[in-house]
């Protein structure tokens, strides 16, 4: 058991026994509503996309093309000192 989930642990068992219902009810609720099958993943998936779930990249290449972008204006602006 990792020690964050020990120190959670820990803690309920200093709750009173009302709290402690309380929470395992929250805990039920968060349970049953996560999909239970890979279509009610992808569902949930398709619905939280955003406005780029059009677009055919990878989120790697997505980040390589911001890398390079950021790289770019790094020399831009370091060009731009060195001129003035």
């Amino acid at each position: 058991m990792s020690e964050q989930v020990q120190s959670i642990v820990d803690a309920v068992r200093c709750l009173d026994l009302e709290l402690r219902r309380e929470l395992a009810a929250a805990l039920a609720a968060m349970a049953t509503s996560l999909p239970a099958t890979s279509s009610g993943r992808e569902r949930l998936v398709a619905s939280v996309r955003g406005k780029y779930r059009h677009v055919p990249t990878s989120s790697e290449s997505f980040m390589d093309r911001k890398r390079e972008e950021m790289r770019r204006e790094f020399r831009s602006s370091h060009r731009i000192k060195f001129i003035r």
